[in-house]
């Protein structure tokens, strides 16, 4: 059984790997300008989104609101979407949102080949269909990331505690 520690970490978490990713961006970038660090903001973006649910989740089990499920992220981001979701009023977006960062990950493990085009990483599939990200992308993505973790600490602290 979680305790009421867990969520509060896992919120941390959340909050640490958010701020890893707008170093990346909004500091780091500018300085070495190479577009494979957008593939770590990325990372670090999933990561934060991962942990916000984990704390959602947890939050909800202490409360028993949601039943026992399994630790991977897999298994807590379906529970999310089946149970927190819409007794949370959580908009569709921020699972496109989730969905959309973990794609841009495994395309990138599974291409043959990636590369630099000016201030874009472009990514190539194996039919060599492109897939390009540049710097307002990623703002767009951190933009969306840090809306949804106001909205887990939202949730987190109505039933009583933040």
């Amino acid at each position: 059984m979680p305790t009421s520690t867990d969520f509060l970490k896992a919120k941390d978490n959340a909050t640490q790997k958010y701020e890893g990713a707008r170093h990346l961006l909004n500091i780091t970038f500018p300085t070495v300008k190479d577009p494979k660090l957008l593939l770590g903001v990325i990372d670090n973006l999933v990561c934060s989104m991962e942990h916000s649910i984990e704390a959602i989740l947890i939050y909800e089990r202490l409360l028993r609101m949601v039943p026992i499920y399994s630790e991977n992220p897999k298994s807590q981001f379906n529970m999310f979407r089946q149970k927190s979701m819409n007794r949370n009023n959580i908009s569709p977006e921020y699972v496109n949102l989730y969905l959309e960062l973990k794609d841009i990950l495994e395309l990138h493990k599974k291409s043959p080949m990636s590369f630099q085009r000016g201030n874009k990483f472009v990514i190539c599939n194996k039919d060599y269909m492109l897939k390009t990200l540049s710097i307002n992308d990623i703002r767009k993505y951190l933009e969306q990331t840090k809306e949804f973790l106001d909205i887990s600490e939202k949730v987190i602290s109505k039933y009583g505690q933040s």
